[in-house]
């Protein structure tokens, strides 16, 4: 006796053969699309940059302008910007019929940090080192007095170091009180154990301690409200009490 074919099974050989047809109409169209001469690129659009030039990342893609519009990948992209530190990521879109978007996502200096040899470096969030060639006007960053052997500095590498992670973790602190005042250090060095700030507009010295630094943060913003320091004085705020203001270092 023959068996007849179930009708779950008879929908699924439909179902099937419906993928197998719209995937072959998908291959058509893109195939059609990556041929046609409409789709060649004219122009490629860069945005998202901040400190790279516009001009410098279009150059890198002007191998693009006359290539069909579909037949660009992320991957092309990508292998374009590769060897360049400062990119952290790319977002890549079409724009019908002839145009290329490309946006940028940069690294940006947290720091810069002083090297044995007197040489000075970028770090990002991640501390990421990034390259030096060019100093950008909106990266006038506090420099990390860590005195690291420059045979140990890879661009594009992390680099670890118990001095800028202690300025890191001093960072977040002092954030919690005032974000800004990061913003008003022009430097960090270690005088013996400890570690010195040097006011940026005026250029006196500021000794923090190990503890209690959110509270040493409040009682120094009181005193520069009420109070004028000169350059080359030291408040010295590691101990509660009294305050201790010093013409010279520590």
């Amino acid at each position: 006796m023959k068996k007849k074919r179930s009708g779950s099974s008879r929908y699924f050989f439909f179902f099937i053969v419906l993928i197998v047809l719209i995937y072959g109409v998908y291959i058509g169209i893109n195939s059609l699309f990556t041929k046609l001469d409409f789709f060649k690129i004219k122009s490629v659009m860069i945005s998202g940059n901040e400190n790279l030039e516009t001009d410098f990342l279009k150059n890198i893609c002007n191998d693009f302008i006359n290539l069909n519009l579909y037949s660009i990948s992320k991957r092309d992209v990508l292998k374009k910007y590769e060897n360049i530190v400062r990119i952290d990521d790319i977002k890549v879109s079409r724009i019908f019929p002839n145009k290329l978007k490309i946006v940028i996502s940069e690294k940006k200096g947290e720091f810069h940090f002083l090297t044995e040899r007197g040489n000075i470096f970028p770090i990002d969030k991640n501390r990421v080192v990034l390259d030096n060639v060019n100093f950008y006007e909106n990266e006038a960053l506090p420099v990390i007095g860590t005195r690291i052997a420059d045979a140990d500095i890879i661009i594009g590498q992390k680099i670890q170091n118990d001095l800028i992670e202690k300025v890191f973790v001093l960072r977040e602190k002092f954030d919690s009180v005032n974000p800004d005042f990061i913003s008003s250090i022009s430097e960090f060095y270690l005088k013996g154990e400890n570690l010195i700030f040097v006011n940026s507009n005026v250029g006196y010295r500021i000794v923090f301690g190990d503890d209690e630094i959110e509270e040493k943060l409040k009682k120094l913003i009181f005193l520069e409200q009420n109070r004028t320091f000169e350059k080359g004085t030291t408040i010295d705020l590691r101990f509660k009490d009294p305050l201790v203001i010093r013409s010279e270092e520590i």
